[in-house]
């Protein structure tokens, strides 16, 4: 029997040429590839044949997808996550038509990693939380690789204000329906970001200050690193209460039941916009012992925490591997019995549990043989991860 010719229908990607680097890949690998243009941007980072625009409604949107499909004969599609509308319109109207669906997302594993998964991430995901399926998993996965890839922040950084450009300057005339996925809009993002340029002086002093606190502390120490509102793992995968609560939730609970010495120190994405009030949030909460640090470096100070706590960051995974005990409140891939602990936010304070280092070396060559491929989606990793991201897709590894 003949078999089929894959066509992969690519939605919205990264704002870079990673799309465009991967539909080059599955080209020369036999597989058609189609892409849909949702706005100026992503016109702005794609170059080949085979591009669609979609300038509709969003309650167009279902019904166009599953016309393009049938058309053009999709079998698999790919989207960067599945938490924009865009992209779970598209799996929930493709999937049942027999359409496969795959994520890329960056890597759990950092740096350096790209995922690469059927149907679902974070939460959603179909990688096991079982110890046994784990290390069954990992019983023929080799070492751990370690890629090492340049990047750049500032071309990132242009990048992303070029994607942002092109939607203002062009978006309302030629894709007059087109919405951002994120919560700020790119003048308020950008807003934000002069702010911090601008307190930049006053945030050094608060920094310098807060470091020499946490050096002088001889006392338990503990780190609680946030995440951005706007992350999907956040609006999809966190606790229903929102950041905002969570983050008085632990300061509460730390303040209720750690040691009398012990320090929780506080610590800001580094890509936060500075809208968000948690330095004031950690100030109005008259917890003497919680201390707000915009700054620092994660590596040096996981060498001095005995616990994390975290939401869903991948920070929680980095701490395992050195070592650190870890608490996960929202749903994370690597919230898995012996690794995270598992008895609550009040008990973790007084006995936070180490991970198993036997089931923490199969989870991460289990996690790098099924999910995780090497590449960036910029700089130089963005075309050998391209490469590596088309080979998972045409051979997905079982995950479960």
């Amino acid at each position: 029997m003949p078999t089929t010719r894959r066509h992969f229908l690519l939605l919205q990607g990264p704002c870079s040429w990673f799309f465009t680097y991967l539909a080059e890949a599955l080209r020369r690998s036999g597989a058609d590839v189609t892409r849909v243009i949702f706005c100026p941007g992503d016109r702005l980072f794609w170059r080949g044949p085979g591009a669609v625009a979609f300038r509709g409604r969003r309650e167009d949107w279902p019904g166009f997808a599953r016309a393009l499909a049938a058309e053009r004969g999709i079998t698999d599609m790919v989207s960067l996550g599945d938490g924009r509308f865009l992209h779970a319109a598209a799996i929930a109207a493709l999937r049942p038509e027999g359409v496969r669906v795959h994520l890329v997302e960056q890597g759990y594993l950092r740096p350096a990693f790209l995922t690469v998964e059927p149907d679902g991430t974070g939460g959603h995901s179909r990688f096991p939380s079982d110890p046994a399926t784990i290390r069954r998993l990992a019983a023929d996965a080799p070492p751990l690789p370690r890629p090492s890839y340049r990047s750049s922040f500032a071309a990132f950084s242009a990048m992303d204000v070029s994607f942002s450009l092109a939607n203002l300057l062009t978006g309302r005339i030629f894709y007059p329906h087109y919405r951002t996925h994120a919560l700020d809009g790119p003048l308020r993002e950008w807003a934000g970001w002069v702010g911090k340029a601008l307190r930049y002086p006053a945030r050094a002093r608060g920094r310098d200050a807060a470091l020499a606190r946490i050096a002088a502390h001889r006392g338990p120490k503990f780190l609680l690193p946030l995440q951005l509102e706007t992350d999907y793992q956040i609006r999809l995968h966190g606790p229903e209460e929102g950041l905002r609560a969570t983050l008085n939730r632990v300061i509460a609970s730390h303040a209720a039941h750690a040691g009398p010495d012990a320090m929780l120190i506080v610590k800001p994405h580094p890509l936060d916009n500075g809208h968000a009030p948690w330095a004031r949030l950690v100030r109005d909460s008259g917890h003497p012992r919680c201390v707000w640090l915009d700054g620092g470096t994660l590596d040096t100070m996981l060498s001095e925490m005995v616990g994390v706590v975290t939401v869903n960051s991948t920070v929680g995974l980095t701490a395992l591997r050195a070592g650190v005990p870890v608490l996960a409140l929202g749903r994370a891939i690597y919230d898995v019995p012996g690794l995270t602990a598992q008895d609550g936010l009040d008990a973790f304070w007084q006995s936070p549990p180490r991970p198993d280092a036997e089931l923490l070396d199969a989870f991460l060559r289990a996690l790098a043989a099924t999910i995780q491929v090497p590449g960036n989606f910029d700089g130089t990793g963005a075309r050998p991860g391209a490469e590596a991201v088309a080979g998972r897709l045409l051979a997905p590894a079982e995950v479960d």
